[in-house]
């Protein structure tokens, strides 16, 4: 399929020695060309602004429409379900130094006019794109991105409560040369560093304006004491995440939309989150037009994704694929909302990855978990055809692994244990020792007591559903003697429960299915929230010290060095080497169990919103549909 990634591409082009702007050439303010929205001249007008190409950067970035060059105004709607600022990351707040393009087949120069790296991947020389203003007119420079790196990076409060900072690479020292060039410099190669610039943790860098985020750091701000104790938080840094959220309200951005309205007085998410044009956007078209086309972006604020479809059958969600549910491809719904779609791959490996917590603080449940005859047991169980036939899914079985078609492709870890296989779930089991029953004929495990195990549901799992899976998972994992309770909760506090390591089963959707040295956290431990299968593990791929971290069996300890041998090589074919050889590790220790493949998916789009493409891929390190520049979106008028 031309639109699929091809992963050796994507490395190649991580290695290349100059990111240059030849795929974009600058357009430079000389050219007095610059047109702006109607609303923004008003205010030039009125002496609240300076002039469109005193706004812009000497070169600023030229963006091709997808379909058309637009026209200004609108509002564009679209629905959040509660608290979910990954969603204004994907359509408002994807300015990193790099992006991804479209076809996710290479990364482009972004805020970044260019970056040069070494031969050997530890240095990259980053250019800064002169004359680039925050939304609030404030000068954009090396600066900010240094503010960064000592408030930030080097912040060990800081940086343990953005738990993802780190994922850039460790040993990084950050130098200035001048306004506009910045260099990153890791003390060994570091392969990886240009794809993770594009990627939702690359965003951080470009997201810690100096000049406003300084008066809440104590490192900057010495009377920062009473400031906390005003805004009635209980420590500097839950201050600081606040204004440093994409939410706040009083943050300067690089982003085309700037939120002008979130958190009610009381402190909560209102029932509107609204963001308004940045004036100061340093985007244009193909015909010198600023960006953004849309005036305001408006998400209604809802409790869950199942108020989503009346709004889109409404004709109030005009572009969105978040949250999308299934039943808005029926063709009745389309024709009675007044919307068509757009096509969404996905690169996930499954739609249901089961992690049975192997780091587990009970030490019996610990033991059960790390049995891989166990493990094997609960596949066997699961009557796949049941779930896919009841959820009315056109998919097929699949375990969580590489895709087919994929250079990684490994098809022992994507078929084994598939069979719905209740007798010989019954031998392997029996085989692991758990031979006793219980009064009620549940097994019980080596303490004598019930093997009785609570699934966390964290709900929602973004524009999935697991009700049907787990009820008939539930029930036939009591046919073979297993007890399966559920727990229902939020997602924030689901993904506090990971980190503190307090949950015995969940599930999430499986990643690395194109992606796989990028999304490794299901072949490898490498992640101390999404690492479910061990999470305490991944403490321990992190820092070997750290006194919550478990040390791994052997084989996730190999696992764990050869994804290290790749961060630390810039040769292509050695990653790849690398990589294959982790995938046949985790394909014999079978540490994640999943359902099947994920359906195609779709967003909804009014048939005045203009310039979306009719497909894109669907991940969580392309952020869909932020790499297609929502900037060039518009709607028509009249």
């Amino acid at each position: 399929m031309e639109n699929v990634m091809s992963i050796k591409k994507l490395i190649t082009f991580a290695v290349t020695i100059t990111l240059t702007l030849l795929v974009m050439a600058p357009v430079y303010a000389q050219t007095a060309f610059y047109a702006e929205a109607p609303m923004l001249g008003e205010r030039v007008a009125r002496g609240e602004l300076p002039p469109v190409d005193a706004r812009l950067p000497l070169n600023p970035l030229v963006v091709t429409p997808n379909e058309s060059v637009g026209v200004y105004g609108g509002t564009w709607h679209m629905a959040m379900v509660q608290l979910d600022s990954v969603m204004l990351h994907r359509t408002i707040g994807y300015e990193n130094l790099l992006r991804w393009d479209p076809r996710w087949r290479r990364y482009l120069p972004n805020v970044a006019q260019s970056i040069e790296s070494s031969h050997d991947s530890t240095t990259f020389t980053v250019r800064l794109r002169e004359g680039m203003r925050w939304s609030d007119g404030h000068p954009f420079t090396s600066a900010d991105i240094l503010f960064w790196y000592e408030a930030v990076y080097q912040n060990p409060e800081i940086a343990h409560a953005l738990n993802d900072v780190r994922v850039i690479g460790d040993n990084l020292i950050v130098t200035v040369q001048d306004d506009y060039t910045v260099v990153f410099q890791f003390s060994q190669p570091n392969g990886l560093f240009l794809q993770r610039l594009a990627a939702l943790v690359g965003g951080r860098i470009t997201y810690t304006p100096r000049h406003y985020l300084e008066q809440f750091h104590p490192q900057y701000n010495p009377d920062l004491d009473r400031r906390v104790a005003a805004e009635g938080v209980e420590s500097w840094v839950d201050l600081f995440l606040l204004k440093a959220g994409l939410l706040s309200p009083e943050l300067p951005t690089l982003n085309a939309w700037v939120v002008e309205q979130s958190y009610g007085a009381d402190g909560n998410l209102g029932s509107l989150v609204r963001a308004v044009r940045n004036p100061y956007y340093w985007k244009v078209d193909t015909e010198f037009n600023q960006l953004p086309y849309i005036d305001t972006v408006e998400y209604q604020v809802v409790q869950s994704r199942d108020e989503i479809m009346p709004l889109v059958l409404a004709g109030e969600i005009d572009m969105q694929d978040r949250n999308i549910p299934a039943e808005a491809a029926l063709v009745e719904n389309q024709s009675a909302g007044d919307y068509h779609l757009y096509e969404l791959v996905s690169s996930f490996s499954n739609y249901m990855a089961i992690s049975f917590n192997q780091t587990h603080s009970n030490l019996v449940k610990r033991e059960v978990f790390q049995d891989r005859d166990f493990r094997i047991a609960m596949s066997l169980a699961i009557n796949r055809t049941a779930i896919i036939e009841a959820s009315g899914l056109q998919v097929a079985p699949l375990q969580v692994a590489t895709l087919d078609g994929t250079p990684f492709y490994n098809a022992q870890m994507a078929t084994q244990y598939l069979e719905y296989n209740p007798a010989l779930a019954n031998e392997y089991l029996d085989r692991a020792g758990y031979t006793s029953r219980d009064s009620e004929n549940y097994r019980l495990g080596p303490d004598g007591q019930r093997l009785s195990f609570t699934f966390l549901y964290p709900n929602p799992v973004p524009s999935v559903s697991y009700d049907i899976h787990l009820a008939q998972i539930q029930a036939d994992w009591q046919a073979v003697g297993i007890e399966l309770n559920i727990e229902t909760v939020a997602r924030a506090e689901a993904e506090l429960r990971y980190q503190t390591n307090e949950f015995d089963v969940t599930a999430w959707i499986g990643e690395g299915g194109y992606d796989a040295i990028l999304a490794s956290r299901y072949y490898v431990p490498t992640d101390p929230v999404w690492s479910h299968q061990g999470v305490l593990w991944a403490r321990w791929y992190l820092n070997g010290a750290d006194p919550l971290a478990v040390e791994p069996p052997e084989s996730v300890q190999t696992t764990i060095r050869l994804y290290q041998e790749i961060l630390l090589t810039s040769d292509i074919d050695r990653q790849e080497n690398l990589m294959a050889r982790i995938l046949a590790i985790a394909a014999e220790d079978f540490r994640v169990i999943g359902i099947h493949g994920m359906p195609l998916s779709y967003g909804v789009i009014r048939p005045n919103f203009h310039n979306v493409p009719d497909v894109m891929f669907f991940a969580s390190n392309f952020l869909n549909p932020a790499p297609t520049n929502p900037c060039q979106f518009y709607i028509e008028q009249g």
